[in-house]
């Protein structure tokens, strides 16, 4: 058994990946802790949301709107 990601241990670039692939996974509670890591960090609210989060976002919209990925709350 493999042991769980420290998202902490992560350099700031790995961790905005990890966040971009666990919001596309739906993991919410991975991508708060990540949100709270890049703060910590000295990262601006502006640049977590542009960076990690829209980055995501941009996957997710491109793989809904080619039918790969289907999201049952839209």
């Amino acid at each position: 058994m493999t042991e769980p990601l420290d998202l902490a241990k992560l350099e700031t670039p790995e961790l905005i990946q990890q966040m971009q692939d666990d919001l596309y996974d739906g993991l919410a509670a991975e991508v708060t802790t990540g949100v709270r890591i890049l703060l910590e960090r000295g990262l601006t609210p502006y640049d977590v949301l542009t960076q990690a989060l829209v980055g995501g976002m941009d996957v997710v919209g491109v793989d809904f709107r080619d039918g790969i990925l289907f999201v049952p709350e839209v």
